[in-house]
């Protein structure tokens, strides 16, 4: 498959390389939220879910959000901007070329995601590799908590029907 059928085939989303996809609605972290995800994973530990102790300890003034827990936030978000689906049968994670956390949240905070179409490229037969820089927001402050180079596999409906 070539460059070229990719915009034939997907023409919404290839339509928007460069673009911004879209922004999430808010979600705000509690303290349950960040316990849950600890029990969970097993990435418990006093600065995410002892309060008392992260205080005393670290310079956040409390518990902060695991940075794996922001980045599982992703999935939800891109969820909720609704990508172009004409021409895709299914999406799978391909995974992250980049990821980077930049900054703590505290617990209590609400974040979001915003995504950009970086790139959309063939791979292998009948389907094509998304790219999007993600970007996780805290409501309140200009500095991002997380940015990452996420791959998405897309397989595309080619209209091809093996007998």
């Amino acid at each position: 498959m070539s460059e070229a059928n990719i915009s034939l085939l997907l023409p919404g989303l290839a339509a928007l390389r460069g673009q911004e996809l879209g922004v999430s609605p808010w979600k705000h972290v509690d303290q349950d939220a960040i316990d849950q995800f600890s029990a969970l994973t097993g990435d418990a530990g006093p600065i995410h879910n002892d309060p008392e102790e992260a205080a005393r300890i670290a310079p956040f003034g409390g518990t902060i959000v695991q940075g794996f827990m922001m980045l599982s936030f992703l999935t939800g978000f891109a969820k909720s901007i609704k990508l172009p689906q004409d021409g895709v049968i299914f999406r799978l994670n391909y995974g992250f070329d980049r990821v980077r956390i930049l900054s703590p949240v505290p617990v209590g905070s609400s974040v979001r995601g915003r995504f950009e179409l970086r790139d959309l490229v063939t791979k292998g037969e009948n389907a094509a590799l998304m790219t999007m820089a993600a970007t996780v927001e805290v409501q309140g402050s200009d500095a991002p908590a997380l940015v990452a180079d996420w791959l998405g596999y897309l397989q595309l409906d080619t209209g091809d029907t093996a007998s």
